[in-house]
């Protein structure tokens, strides 16, 4: 397929073609063997063509008007949509009781695993959890001291994460 820019296929000059020239067909060629194939027969009748149907107008916002009395226009909002914003002291409060949760949880993987308490590491996070579980120190007494260190502190993750979530919506407003 040969692109032509600014020429007619057919001539090969841009002069105009003679009068009695016929115009060449530039057509792909199924086109073009499918209607010698019924040029014989083709009862169309070439008319005026339909000019195409105007685009749609474009859609547009609603004007907007501006109040001049007032500089300072504020959106009003419902009460149930203002509750939701957290506030830094909420954010805060909620995300010590996820890291008090997350702590004793991690000494209990870290016990259940049988991790080195000689480590550094471990040590930290044994030691920080003891703190925070000494008011759920004698909570429940079993004979294995694992165990009772599970159910223990499994009960303060689980208070200090609710706790922490209560104050959290408690302060939001």
């Amino acid at each position: 397929m040969v692109l032509h820019l600014g020429r007619r296929q057919g001539r090969g000059t841009d002069a105009p073609a003679a009068p009695d020239a016929p115009a060449a067909d530039t057509r792909a060629p199924a086109a073009r063997a499918a209607s010698a194939d019924t040029s014989a027969t083709d009862t169309r009748v070439a008319g005026p063509v339909a000019p195409p149907a105007p685009p749609p107008p474009p859609v547009s916002a609603p004007p907007v008007t501006e109040r001049a009395d007032r500089k300072d226009v504020r959106r009003t909002s419902s009460r149930r949509w203002r509750r939701h914003r957290r506030n830094p002291v909420s954010m805060l409060i909620g995300a010590l009781g996820l890291v008090a949760a997350l702590i004793l949880v991690l000494g209990i993987a870290l016990t259940w695993a049988g991790a080195n308490p000689g480590n550094t590491l471990v040590d930290a996070v044994l030691d920080a959890g003891r703190r925070l579980a000494t008011p759920f120190h004698d909570m429940f007494t079993r004979s294995d001291p694992d165990q009772q260190l599970y159910i223990n502190w499994g009960i303060a993750a689980a208070v200090y994460y609710a706790l922490g979530r209560v104050l959290a919506w408690i302060t939001r407003f």
